[in-house]
This record gives structure tokens, sequence and C-alpha cells, in this order.
């Protein structure tokens, strides 16, 4: 028989955009597991989704699954057979359990002896009953975020359910779900082709679903919705602001995406650009528009899911619920700005911030002597960044009471930045109150001015310090307070701008900041802090290997820039042919030096010519002495590649060394000097990394 072909669909009413993806993903996952649980072949598996409908079509299914052999293993032949060589009657039971003759019975030789075994055959079964299971079994196997019941049915779903279509090979499944029959029957665009259409195969869905106003496949909607948008504004003569993230949620609004551009008013535009962009975005759906000069344009676009003979109605429509909310955002531009910022700061001792660390206003003063002290660390001497991040760090948090970002919250810190610009503050301070949230994500970028590069980091380390102190830690994947994105952030800052410090250092400034209460022990919560942001920095660094970035990071100073460097040159060092045999001497190293520091051998002393008596010690310690001084040009420079090529010329002398000097002499003058020389060989290989932990 020939290779089947695999229809599926679910119709419903309008699913949660933001859920759809992650459906498809569970639906393919369980047909390709069940599949391959029942040893069925199958081909490419694609999936298609529009708001009112999930689908799957696996290509190149076999009729059936495949065969199989399995050796069952039973008891020891000792206990399956008596002195006369008679089965007993745990052979017995053994071949009934098995559905086998005792004559079909083998015996097998494995690592812990004899044993009886019984070959056991399993039949590969129907496709169409394997995927009959399967489907009947997928409905269960989305996992929803909220699920709901209808009419009298029992089982649930996300949204209620209209219709199925299951073909395999053109064959209606037998697959039901809430009182719901699988046919062959699909329904197209709900206004504008509500009549169900006939389908036979994946091919013809797709046609007759195009015909009936529907883009199934979403790569296809996807393109649709972008070109749309990208045509209907150039056509207007503007350019398009085509955020990402809005095209994906607009995929999932739309069957048959239909783009449209309207006007608002001129005089809206005086209202900041981000809140235009920012309302029309998350209230509305609409993409924004700027003129050839990257002004903001008083235009947007929308994708309509609808055809109708006259588009204006559509837009004026929209136009005037849009209107509404811009002109709200004007209100509140207006209204906003009749306090000046600095009295707002007063305002924030209304606002708790977390249980133990006091209100916002508390934390604004912790921030402005937390930014002080980290100006004069990082940036010594530079007393006019001081001076902004302080002011910046005293109205970083000011916008919070403003109506603008009681409206959109994600606007906090641009907001500040207006609103300290409309009251005449510095450049400086107006960049640094908003740069202090940055980076807010992964794709976000880094702080760019001095000052917000010290405020960001004293709000960041405020928090982490803070929660640390109240046992607030993140564990599994729960992390309320965000503190690994914080710490991520601080990571990224450092090494974007080069900022060396040791993290111990900074975590203190900030703790010594925090109001006294139920705060926990200062070395304990530095500890817990240092231990979080080397796991930050592994898993920043997780790109290079995991055993890589241990390495790295296990010597962690106040070089947090060179970390990346470092682990793309050791990841590349494991490729040479001596690497293995280096970092198993080098751990060997470690190994000697660390039982000799606790045993309480003084290994701090000065190295001593005379009492190198062998050969091979005399040779290590002169090729140390000479990598010792390539590593002390090279190191300063961050000149990895040539302190990597410098260490692997060590391997030789190293195990010269082990095969031939006896590290542990009956001399204790000796063995102090060999344990001496040990140890300042593996303080040059922790300048660079600890290879000791790879492998």
């Amino acid at each position: 028989m020939s290779a089947l072909e695999l229809l599926f669909e679910i119709g419903t009413e309008e699913l949660p955009p933001g859920e759809i993806v992650p459906a498809l993903q569970a639906l393919e996952a369980h047909l390709v597991a069940r599949c391959r649980d029942n040893r069925l072949a199958i081909g490419a598996v694609r999936t298609y989704a529009t708001p009112r409908r999930l689908a799957v079509v696996v290509s190149d299914v076999a009729p059936r699954g495949e065969d199989a052999e399995e050796l069952a293993m039973g008891p020891s032949a000792k206990a399956a057979f008596d002195a006369d060589g008679n089965p007993s009657k745990a052979a017995l039971g053994f071949a009934r359990s098995r559905g086998v003759d005792i004559d079909a019975i083998e015996r097998v030789d494995t690592p812990r002896g004899e044993y009886i075994a019984a070959r056991i055959r399993q039949e590969g079964r129907p496709a169409a009953q394997v995927l009959t299971e399967a489907l009947n079994a997928a409905f269960a196997a989305i996992p929803w975020k909220r699920s709901m019941r209808w009419g009298w049915a029992d089982e649930s779903f996300s949204r209620p359910v209209h219709w199925i279509v299951a073909l395999l090979g053109g064959a209606v499944l037998p697959v039901s779900f809430a009182g719901i029959d699988a046919g062959d029957l699909t329904r197209g665009h709900r206004f504008l082709a509500p009549d169900p259409l006939r389908v036979t195969d994946a091919a013809q869905w797709q046609r007759a679903l195009l015909d009936a106003k529907v883009v199934v496949d979403l790569d296809a909607r996807r393109d649709a919705v972008r070109e749309g948008v990208r045509a209907t504004v150039t056509a207007a003569g503007l350019r398009p602001l085509l955020d990402e993230d809005l095209v994906e949620e607009v995929v999932h609004l739309v069957e048959w995406p239909v783009p449209l551009l309207g006007r608002f008013p001129e005089e809206l535009l005086e209202v900041p650009r981000e809140v235009l962009i920012t309302s029309m975005k998350t209230h509305q759906r609409y993409f924004a528009a700027e003129d050839t000069d990257g002004a903001l344009a008083n235009a947007f676009c929308f994708i309509s899911n609808m055809v109708v003979p006259d588009p204006a109605v559509v837009v004026a429509g929209n136009l005037r619920v849009l209107r509404a909310r811009l002109e709200d955002a004007r209100f509140f531009w207006k209204e906003d700005r009749r306090r000046r910022l600095e009295e707002r700061v007063g305002d924030l001792a209304t606002v708790r911030y977390i249980d133990g660390l006091g209100t916002l206003r508390d934390r604004a003063d912790r921030l402005v002597a937390l930014a002080g002290a980290l100006a004069d660390t990082l940036y010594p001497g530079d007393g006019q960044t001081a001076t902004d991040a302080r002011r910046a760090a005293l109205l970083a948090k000011a916008d919070l009471t403003t109506a603008m970002v009681y409206e959109f919250p994600e606007l906090q810190g641009t907001m500040g930045r207006y609103y300290a610009a409309a009251d005449g503050e510095s450049d400086a301070v107006c960049a640094a109150i908003e740069e202090h949230y940055m980076p807010r994500g992964a794709s976000d970028a880094a702080p760019r001015s001095r000052a917000g590069v010290v405020v960001a980091l004293a709000d960041k380390l405020d928090a982490l310090a803070g929660c640390f102190a109240l046992g607030l830690i993140p564990s599994g994947s729960a992390d309320p307070y965000a503190l690994r994105r914080a710490t991520i952030g601080l990571l990224r800052v450092a090494i974007e701008h080069g900022l060396r410090f040791r993290p111990e250092q900074l975590f203190r400034q900030a703790w010594a900041a925090l109001p006294a209460g139920a705060i926990r022990p200062e070395d304990e919560t530095i500890a817990q802090l240092t231990q979080f942001l080397r796991e930050r920095l592994r898993a920043l660094l997780g790109e290079y290997g995991t055993e890589v970035a241990t390495a790295v990071v296990a010597t962690l100073d106040d070089d947090i820039p060179s970390l990346p460097e470092r682990a793309r040159v050791l990841r590349d060092l494991r490729g040479h042919d001596d690497f293995d045999a280096l970092a198993a001497g080098f751990k060997r190293v470690v190994n000697i030096v660390a039982r000799a520091e606790e045993d309480g051998t003084v290994i701090t002393a000065d190295l001593r010519p005379d009492l190198l008596l062998e050969p091979a010690e005399q040779a290590l310690a002169a090729a140390l002495t000479q990598a010792q001084a390539t590593l002390a040009a090279a190191l300063p420079d961050r000149d990895f590649d040539t302190v990597a090529r410098t260490l692997v010329q060590l391997k030789q002398p190293i195990d010269r060394f082990f095969d031939e000097v006896l590290v542990n002499a009956d001399d204790a003058a000796v063995r102090t000097n060999r344990l001496v020389l040990l140890a300042r060989l593996r303080a040059a290989f922790l300048a660079f990394a600890d290879i000791s932990l790879i492998g």
C-alpha cells in the first residue's frame, strides 16, 4: 500500500491570539510522539492556524506501524530449572505471563549470569487505528491557560468546538469531541463565506479555504499582513513602523487580512510619539507611520478582517475609537505637566515598594546614595557624572505617580524623560531617567550615557540586595521581582561598557543602604547574591558551552567584560590536540595544592631555586617563569589568544614533572618548595580560566 496523508482540523470560536502557537506546538508534539511510540513512520508535519481553527497535516504516513520483536527477560536459569532440567513454577509462570509456550523460552547470558527470556513479537498496528486514538486524545494534550465547558458537554477546551475534520487518505476517521463527530466539512470566513466546504485532502483544503477568504497558512498570512501594511503606508508617501510583535499578534486576529489607512488630527501630534505609538499598538492593534524625515505622521494603518463596499466607513469607525484614546493621552500629557517632576517625588511616600523595604520615596533616597557611591567607584574624578546620576536617581521613579504612566505602565522612564525635559532638567539627567530601566529585555539596548549606566546599576543593585536580604530569592521558574532579568541587565551593562568592578563590593554598598529591620546578615546575603550572579553569568555565556562558561566564571574577579572573550578563546582551545591532557594535568595540580592548603601547609613563600633538585622540576620552573612573563604582558591587554597558546606550551613540562618528581618528598623543605611551584602554576592558569572543571 502507498503512503497516506493525514489532515486534522479543529474548528472553534475565536481563540486567544497568544495561545495559538503554543497550542500548535503541543498538537504536533503529541502526534509525533504517538506515531513514534507505535512505530508508525511519517513524513513532514506541518501546522496551520487561524483565529478559528488549529490544523495539522502529516504527509507520507505508513499504512501500518512496523513489526517489532522484544526480548523479555525472566528469572535466572538457576531459578527456572531444577537439577534435572525441568522447568520450575517460576519458568512456567513467566511463560504464561508472556503468552508463549514453555518450549519457546531461551537461555540468555548476561553480565549477571544466565537468565531465561522470551521473544515477544509485536505486530504493527494499522495507521487508522493509531491515529484515531491519537486524535481523540489530542484535545486534552493541548495545555490551555484557561479552558471552558459549553452546552451539556463534560469536555473542556479553550473555546467551543464547532467542527472537526479528520481525514486519512481521504477517509474520515472516527474522531469525536464534546459531541462533535469528525467529518470532511470545514468552514470558510465567518461572514464572507459561511457555508460548509467539503474537503478531500490538504491541498484541496487550502485552495477551498483561500476561495472562502481564509489564509490558513501562518507564514503566508504573516507576509500578507506585513506587506499589506508596507504597501498601504508607502502608497500614502509615508514609512511604516512595522512592530514585529504587533505583526505576530495581528496574524492571529484575522483570517483574511485587509489593510486600511486612516488619519487622525494633526494637533494630537503634540503628544510624545512614544505615547501615540503605544496607544495605537496596545489599545487598537494599529501600526504607526512616519514621514520621510522620521517624524511621526498623523496616520495609522490597521488590518481589517472584512471586505466591505465602502472602506471609508470602516476607517471612520476606527478613527472615532482611536481619536478618543489619543485625546485621553493628550489630556494626561497636559495635566501631568501642571506639576514639576521634582514635586512628585514626595508623592512616592504614599506608594509601598516591598514590605520591609519601605516606600518608593525611601527607595529614591537609597538610589541617590548608591548612585553617588557607584559614580565614584566606576568613574573616579568625574564629578559631573556623579552630580547628574544623583539628580536622575532622585527623579527616576517620580513619573510612576503620573496619569500617563498609570495608563501606559510600559512608558515609565520614557515619560520621566519627557517631563524632566519640560521642567528644564539637563539632557544628561533626562537621558539617565529613561535609561535607568535599560536593558528592559534580551533585545533591548544597554544605557548609553554615563549617568544612565550609574542609575541603571543602582536600580538593579538595590532591587537585588533588598530582595535577597529579605529572603525573596527566585526558585524554579518563579521570579516575581524579575531578579534574574535585573542580574542579566547588570552584567550586560558591565560587559558592554567595559566596567571593571568586584560584584561583592557593589553588593555591599547596596546592602549598606537598606533599611534596618528583618533583613538577613550581610555576609550571608552577599554570598548568595554573588553565587546568583555567577549562575546568571554562566547562562549569559551559554553559547560557548556549559563547561567553558563554568571554567571562566570560576575565576571571576573584577573583569566581567573580559569573560565573553575568555570563553571564546577557551572554546577554541578545547579543539587543540593537547587540551584534554593539559586539563587532566592541571586538575591534578589543583587537587594537590588544595589538599596541601586543607592540611595547613604554607605555600605562599618564595620559590627557592636551590631546592629544585630534579631536572623535571627545574624545567617546569623555567617554563613557568617564561610563561609568567608572557602572561604578564598579555593579560592586561586581554590578549587571550596569546594566553591560551602560552598555557598549552606548559603541557609537556607538567607531564614530565608528574612522571619524574615525587611531590611529597621526605624532606619537608623540598616538599613545600614543590607545592609552592604547583601553587604558582595554578595561579598562572586561574588568571585565565579554571580548566580543571572541563572534562
